[in-house]
């Protein structure tokens, strides 16, 4: 594979960690930046419990001037583990943007306990990640060429393959084991249906440049009232505040149907090398 094959498959990667494995170590309070007015995002509802109003920049560097609500007093409406994933049937489809720009779209399929599909379509390329059961198939397109797909048993060993760290697990299964205790952080307005908003922070390191650098991570979800999730967001910010990731998945439209034909790769998949 070349780089830009590498690229795309650990855009993939990072979405399906933060699809699920994303939810760790929590810590009490609202982030600031989190609750800042998102340029590509929904439209945000007031939050109840006291609170304090102020203005800034946006994190990510962009100009003009946002709102920030500060809230410590938030109660939940649902508790986050008995509402995510409770729809066990339901498509999405997905505008996928990187420090506030549109880099590309995506889709999620779930039909039951056993069956997942994440797609990415980008300038320099597509890849589809499929789960059946115990069985994970991988497929990558660049920019005039053919699929290629690959499957294995093996989830860690697939995504060592192919560029990723081989410790992620499978998103979904970690989303629900280690989201025990995430910060409610109000409601927003995606696909046009009212959703409910989550994230949890912690500390971590990221390669920037080639250099290993320590900083917080925050990451959210906002689910609608039967448990889709219809937002991501990754953000991390350097120690010494001169780095700074921000990836985010934003929801255009969702579906409630999905056939099986969804599951099947475009070509024929070959074991794992």
């Amino acid at each position: 594979m070349n780089r830009d094959s590498l690229v795309i498959v650990g855009v993939v990667l990072i979405t399906l960690i933060v699809l699920g494995s994303a939810y760790m170590a929590v810590s009490r309070g609202v982030a600031p930046s989190l609750l800042e007015k998102r340029g590509s995002g929904g439209s945000q509802h007031q939050k109840t419990g006291a609170s304090k109003t102020t203005s800034g920049k946006p994190a990510g560097g962009s100009g003009g001037k946002t709102t920030t609500r500060r809230t410590t007093t938030m109660k939940a409406p649902f508790d986050f583990k008995s509402l995510f994933m409770k729809k066990t049937e339901f498509s999405i489809t997905y505008d996928f943007y990187q420090d506030r720009k549109k880099k590309g779209s995506g889709s999620l399929y779930v039909k039951g306990v056993s069956k997942r599909r994440v797609d990415f379509k980008f300038a320099q390329g597509q890849t589809i990640m499929i789960t059946k059961g115990d069985l994970n198939i991988y497929c990558f397109k660049q920019a005039q060429s053919q699929w290629q797909c690959f499957q294995s048993t093996n989830k860690e060993a697939i995504e060592r393959r192919f560029g990723g760290s081989g410790k992620s697990g499978d998103p979904v299964e970690k989303g629900q084991q280690e989201f025990t205790s995430p910060v409610y952080n109000g409601t927003r307005t995606y696909a046009g249906k009212m959703c409910y908003c989550y994230y949890v922070t912690k500390s971590k390191k990221v390669t920037v440049n080639g250099v290993d650098k320590l900083g917080t991570a925050w990451m959210e979800i906002c689910v609608t009232r039967d448990g889709i999730p219809a937002y991501y967001l990754f953000l991390w910010k350097s120690k010494d505040g001169k780095s700074t990731v921000r990836t985010e998945m934003i929801a255009r439209t969702i579906s409630y149907s999905v056939p099986d034909s969804v599951f099947n790769p475009p070509v024929e998949p070959r074991p794992l090398p």
